[in-house]
């Protein structure tokens, strides 16, 4: 059997790993090819390194540009070489612009797609990735579900491919990593991590004045915020004249760098999905900055917790969860065992 993976954004690339592994533990043939969506080496090659996983095979360029554009590239781009490959399933993780490119190129080619992460929903219409990951588990041959719920969602919709509850490929790497890292809370630290992307978020100047206000008025009280800053975040700041004083910003960090400081943190900011599950599996609360999540599970009343309108009470809300104690996880089975990959390499192959 002949397997293609495609990624193009730093969180695909970490979802994948387990399953890029497995494949080449079973010696199957596997092309790996990039995008080009995120490629510079701070939000890609750094994470290749990071996660011990060969670089791509091909990397089919695109160039920056409006979304539109840039997704009429990937798939015009990959068409040729998913001919020359002839693979016999393309296999495409996640909601981004590179994951739909992917999918809908290898559906017009005729090439079985397996959508891993499928049935991820959270209702936002005007969110790119949520009708991206629409898209593609209605295209999709086979769709690897990472909790029960988004099984649930794929039947509800009545998808046309075989669709199976395998458990999320990213808590698979979490268990690896958490090991390798030793991943222990020292208790001692006082501080607030946050993370910004979503286009909502960042493209509104008035949003993202009163979100990084809100970072402020958090630091007045004596919470340090440290602010892994993502290149097209840190345009938007810059173009909007707003003023990061008085926040700890960094470059973007690897994957392992971003766990211990989770690990660590009194509460996590973001609008990020990926790090919602990641603070819920290290304990550590969260605040969502969107009007809804994908990951329901997380949303437990104690865990996670939604801020889509930031109030003048906003401010009280977060302190009054960060003089909390933090409270126990009641299962984290909902993500799987941490063999998902495993599950879904099995199913590849039959």
């Amino acid at each position: 059997m002949k397997l293609c993976i495609i990624v193009g954004t730093r969180p695909q690339i970490i979802k994948s790993q387990p399953i890029i592994k497995e494949i080449l533990a079973r010696k199957l043939k596997l092309n790996i090819i990039h995008t080009g969506q995120h490629y510079d080496y701070q939000m890609s090659k750094v994470f290749f390194e990071e996660m011990k996983i060969k670089d791509p095979d091909l990397n089919i360029e695109v160039d920056p540009g409006t979304p539109t554009s840039q997704l009429a590239q990937i798939i015009s781009k990959l068409e040729n070489p998913l001919k020359k490959i002839k693979p016999d399933v393309v296999i495409v993780p996640g909601d981004t612009r590179s994951a739909l490119g992917a999918a809908l190129c290898a559906n017009r080619l005729g090439i079985r797609v397996a959508h891993v992460e499928a049935g991820a929903r959270s209702m936002e219409y005007d969110m790119e990735e949520e009708i991206n990951r629409r898209i593609i588990d209605h295209c999709s041959n086979l769709l690897f579900a990472p909790t029960l719920n988004c099984y649930k969602n794929l039947k509800k919709e009545s998808v046309l491919g075989h669709a199976y509850f395998t458990g999320d490929t990213m808590y698979d790497v979490f268990l690896e990593f958490k090991k390798i890292l030793n991943l222990k809370k020292s208790g001692n630290d006082k501080y607030v991590l946050m993370t910004l992307h979503r286009q909502d978020n960042i493209k509104n100047p008035q949003r993202i004045k009163k979100i990084i206000d809100l970072a402020k008025q958090i630091s007045a009280k004596g919470w340090d915020i440290v602010f892994p800053v993502h290149p097209h975040t840190q345009k938007q700041i810059k173009s909007f004249g707003i003023s990061l004083g008085g926040i700890n910003t960094t470059n973007p960090v690897k994957y392992s760098e971003m766990l211990r400081l989770l690990c660590n943190a009194n509460l996590l900011l973001t609008d990020s999905g990926g790090l919602q599950k990641e603070a819920f599996w290290l304990n550590t609360p969260c605040i969502t900055l969107r009007k809804s999540s994908e990951w329901i599970e997380t949303l437990d009343g104690t865990h996670n917790t939604l801020l889509s309108t930031i109030k003048k009470s906003s401010l009280k809300q977060i302190t009054n969860i960060l003089k909390q104690k933090q409270q126990k996880i009641k299962s984290i089975n909902q993500f799987g065992d941490g063999t998902a990959s495993k599950k879904i390499t099995s199913i590849l192959l039959h």
